[in-house]
């Protein structure tokens, strides 16, 4: 049971999401909580990790962070006492966005998420503020979005109204907002990864029985090593939620699954790995490239398919980037249209 002062009651009324609730009901809050303690320099969260616990700064200084290109931290602000931290993923229920360290000496109300599902069932106003919160989060976002697509003419207009300097409209911005801002990288580079390999590998394998180069012992690597780096991504996946690692295991996943489909199916693989499985004539010569090309329609048909459901799934960004793509060539056109 977590007793409160009446400084720390004010801070914890202060966090916005929980200003409509009484002093009565912050005590029963802090009673069925917790009380954390971190020392300079510690992880209160990490990004990626499950978790839907709430956190209220009592005392002491955080830093908020993400990891950005190449491993490197970015800071995104500061949060002292009064301040709260956690509230989107017992919202959402998904992965951590975002690490929180500690700065120097930290004391936290640690609200538990079904303490706190509890509380916004209760108290309807609760519930009522952090929808607000997340409207006001997501307009700006939208606002973010919109000046990425303005014309060069509507910059202007909007620069001169706001009188600040815009940004301009980018494929690599809106791959940072659509994709990587939104988690959807992974499925981005596992479906890349599928398709690449698939192709270099059957033309590997079409070079391969070209030149008669060991056709036997690249179509049993391919097939054995899929397996394996399926069951180290597999593995790899629990052991860590950096971003960097996971799109690692995301790209090992992709390539995997190609090497497996690559052979489509046990009866090729013993055909691969038992020649006279299916030449009990001795008189029919045993042609595995002929098996092979048996399902090249097939494998035509899975790459389409991969093309499709990650063009369908970042429909957003495919729909900006495009629309960047026309703008600016409409501008290049009409500046060398002759006046």
């Amino acid at each position: 049971m977590t007793e409160l002062t009446a400084e720390e009651l004010a801070l914890v009324q202060a966090v916005a999401f929980l200003a409509p609730l009484d002093a009565e009901t912050v005590r029963e809050l802090a009673a069925a909580s917790r009380r954390g303690a971190w020392r300079a320099g510690e992880r209160i969260v990490s990004e990626l990790e499950p978790g839907a616990d709430v956190y209220v700064i009592l005392r002491g200084e955080v830093e908020v962070s993400l990891e950005g290109q190449g491993g490197a931290r970015e800071v995104l602000h500061r949060m002292g006492p009064g301040s709260a931290f956690g509230e989107m993923s017992s919202l959402t229920g998904e992965l951590r966005s975002a690490t929180v360290v500690a700065l120097g000496a930290v004391d936290a109300l640690v609200v538990p998420d079904e303490v706190f599902d509890d509380l916004r069932e209760r108290r309807p106003r609760v519930a009522v503020a952090l929808a607000r919160m997340l409207c006001e989060r997501l307009a700006g976002a939208e606002h973010a979005i919109d000046v990425i697509l303005l014309t060069p003419h509507e910059v202007e207009l909007a620069a001169a109204r706001a009188d600040v300097k815009p940004t301009r409209g980018s494929i690599a911005r809106a791959w940072r907002e659509l994709v990587v801002g939104r988690k959807k990288d992974l499925a981005f580079i596992t479906f890349a990864a599928f398709v690449t390999t698939l192709a270099v590998v059957r033309a590997g394998v079409h070079l391969a029985f070209r030149f008669d180069f060991a056709p036997f012992g690249i179509l049993r690597a391919a097939y054995t090593g899929g397996f394996a780096l399926l069951g180290v991504s597999a593995a790899a996946s629990l052991l860590t939620f950096r971003p960097a690692w996971r799109r690692a295991i995301a790209l090992t996943y992709g390539v995997a699954v190609a090497l497996i489909l690559n052979e489509l199916g046990v009866t090729l693989a013993f055909d691969i790995f038992y020649k006279d499985i299916h030449t009990p004539d001795p008189s029919v010569p045993f042609d595995v490239e002929e098996l092979y090309r048996r399902t090249e329609a097939v494998r035509g048909i899975l790459v389409a398919l991969a093309v499709l459901v990650q063009v369908a799934y970042l429909r957003p960004f495919w729909r900006r980037a495009l629309f960047v793509l026309r703008t600016r060539a409409r501008r290049m056109f009409s500046r060398g249209a002759p006046a």
